[in-house]
């Protein structure tokens, strides 16, 4: 889909769901709208995220579930369920860096340093930021994630009068926003920048990059940009005492945030108003400015923000000659103000003392650079550790392989000697080798999958030779196979739903899926037969493989597929539990997801969920 090819506005969007009816369509629809659309932080855009999460839920799509959710954390952000969104983003990062969704990724980390910025937690804001850049070292096209970062970093530094750093980290963002499509953030990028300038006094740089800024969010519809624009437009009119023209863009402001309940910069906006009408005289307007600010700083517990309202209240009762009241508002005022600058100053204290302050930053710490050398030799212990388990189980594969070679034409050779010479002693000595030649096949069957199993836990990927495959025609494949080997009453029957559609997987690892889970299936079923269901979906292909038989009791159902685990229910029923562990290795080499229902002495349903990829 074409990144630029988006509606603008949530009716826009709604019209063009209601005229889809591919929900593949209609997801990316929804995200593309999303990456463009959630700094407008509007109640439909939360209702477009849950549609998606629904139809991503449904069809099993965990990478577009994660997109999703980045966003749906921000809204929990801007409407103060600042928990929920912890555990949202802290549940989402890893899946965001394995997948490459670099902007969420960003977008992600934002929230969780913003939440401990706001509760004064300094260093661990900077920790989490740092987290996040520790995790991006060696990812390659990281640029949408590294503007977020540096972004943050920014405000950070600017919050701390550190101008210096602010303009460094923001300019490091502006350089990277060439390839960047999220006009919020390319407009924020500019209002740091612009604020640095207005903090180095050189206000007509910092006009020209507030006005760019306010022109990016009105045409993209972006009310959080447009109002911290007018509001810093207008602050640089009133340094410049261009009072007219400042109450305007300053009204502009209060009304978007008015509108959009954003009560903390809502505060800000007040203030400022205020201060111009005690500016021009006009003393009741400014009055009901601020008491509506206390009110709002009260219900909010806002305490910074009342601060400054107390001493423009204060200010007021000294302009209106009541001077005990002014007196009033001073003391709390300034008692305020202590319990504030005390908490500042530790805050300043720690953040002198992090490992990502500019000049400490290329001084590693010794402890970390020897803990450093510690981990990276043990991982490269563990390393040669796994090649050599690999190697041994290799060897000792093939070690076994040897004699049970012999041994099986030994007992080849014992059959055609006796089937020459009829004796007494010939049907006990077939009936023996018989015996004989079925554990050299079980033997040999275990020494694969122990193969296997060591390839896969020693780190080695298995590499897939996919190939466009009827999934269909697979399964009576290897149904055929298992109905040969059953009495006449028994035979696996295969039943479909949906619009058939080819799969582009491995056939010879899905043949050995299929089978593993059939054996079973008849193993453990002993007197109804298998089912297996083929169900096409849209986006992916559930295969079920159904039996009637004594079921999974529900304590061993957490570690069904853990190598060497067995039901506790079993009995004499043989098996090496290797098998589920394997096949769930298979599956998820092909990007799906296999999971297990069952009812003791009812049966189980083995679950695979098979995404369609391109060949």
């Amino acid at each position: 889909m074409d990144k630029n090819h988006c509606p603008v506005c949530h009716s826009d969007l709604k019209k063009q769901l209601t005229a889809l009816s591919n929900p593949d369509k209609k997801l990316d629809l929804i995200i593309l709208f999303c990456q463009n659309n959630y700094n407008t932080i509007h109640p439909d855009t939360f209702n477009f995220i849950k549609i998606g999460l629904k139809i991503a839920a449904e069809f099993g799509l965990k990478k577009d579930e994660n997109v999703l959710n980045t966003y749906f954390a921000f809204y929990l952000l801007h409407h103060e369920k600042r928990k929920k969104a912890i555990d949202v983003c802290n549940s989402i990062l890893p899946s965001l860096l394995k997948n490459r969704n670099y902007s969420e990724f960003g977008l992600a980390i934002i929230i969780l340093s913003q939440i401990e910025w706001a509760k004064g937690n300094l260093e661990k804001a900077y920790d989490v930021v740092g987290m996040g850049l520790d995790m991006l070292k060696s990812k390659k096209d990281k640029h949408h994630a590294l503007i977020r970062l540096n972004w943050i970093l920014g405000g950070f530094s600017l919050d701390l009068n550190e101008i210096e750093l602010a303009f460094k980290y923001y300019q490091l963002s502006n350089n990277l926003c060439v390839k960047e499509t999220d006009m919020g953030m390319i407009s924020y990028v500019k209002i740091g920048l612009g604020s640095v300038c207005k903090s180095k006094k050189n206000y007509k740089r910092a006009y020209e990059l507030f006005k760019e800024a306010l022109a990016a969010s009105q045409k993209n519809k972006l009310w959080l940009v447009e109002s911290r624009s007018f509001f810093e437009l207008g602050s640089i009119e009133m340094v410049q005492k261009n009072y007219a023209k400042a109450r305007e863009l300053m009204q502009s402001s209060y009304d978007i945030r008015k509108k959009n309940n954003a009560f903390p910069a809502l505060v800000s906006s007040l203030n400022s108003l205020a201060e111009l009408d005690l500016e021009m005289n006009n003393l009741d307007c400014a009055k009901s400015k601020l008491l509506e600010a206390e009110t709002i700083c009260t219900d909010k517990n806002l305490r910074a923000k009342m601060s400054s309202v107390l001493l423009l209240m204060a200010k007021l009762a000294e302009a209106s000659d009541d001077y005990e009241s002014a007196l009033n508002y001073y003391k709390k005022h300034t008692q305020l103000e202590k319990e504030i600058s005390k908490i500042t100053i530790e805050n300043r204290n720690q953040y002198l003392k992090l490992n990502y302050n500019a000049k400490k930053t290329k001084q590693e710490n010794a402890l970390q650079r020897l803990t450093n050398r510690k981990l990276t030799t043990a991982l490269e212990k563990e390393k040669e550790l796994n090649e050599l388990k690999s190697r041994f189980v290799s060897v000792a594969s093939h070690q076994f392989r040897t004699p049970m070679a012999i041994i099986q034409s030994n007992t080849d050779l014992v059959d055609l000697i006796i089937k020459k010479n009829d004796s007494q002693l010939s049907r006990p000595i077939l009936k023996a080798n018989v015996r004989i030649q079925r554990e050299i096949k079980t033997m040999v069957g275990l020494m694969d999958e122990i193969l296997v199993l060591g390839k896969i836990t020693s780190g080695n990927t298995l590499k897939l030779r996919r190939k466009k495959t009827n999934l269909e025609d697979l399964c009576h494949e290897v149904t055929d196979t298992y109905n040969q080997l059953q009495d006449k009453t028994r035979e696996t029957t295969i039943t479909t739903s949906g619009k058939t559609k080819n799969v582009n997987i491995d056939q010879n690892l899905f043949k050995h899926v299929l089978s593993n889970l059939l054996s079973n299936a008849f193993k453990y079923s002993t007197d109804i037969n298998p089912k297996i269901k083929i169900e096409y979906k849209n986006l992916s292909v559930r295969i079920l493989i159904v039996d009637e038989g004594i079921g999974i009791p529900e304590k061993d159902l957490p570690n069904l597929f853990t190598p060497f685990h067995r039901a506790t229910n079993v009995g004499d029923i043989k098996g090496t539990g290797l098998g589920l562990s394997i096949v769930k290795e298979y599956v998820e080499l092909h990007g799906g997801t296999i999971e297990v229902q069952s009812k003791l002495n009812k049966g189980s349903s083995f679950i695979i969920n098979l995404p369609y990829l391109k060949e």
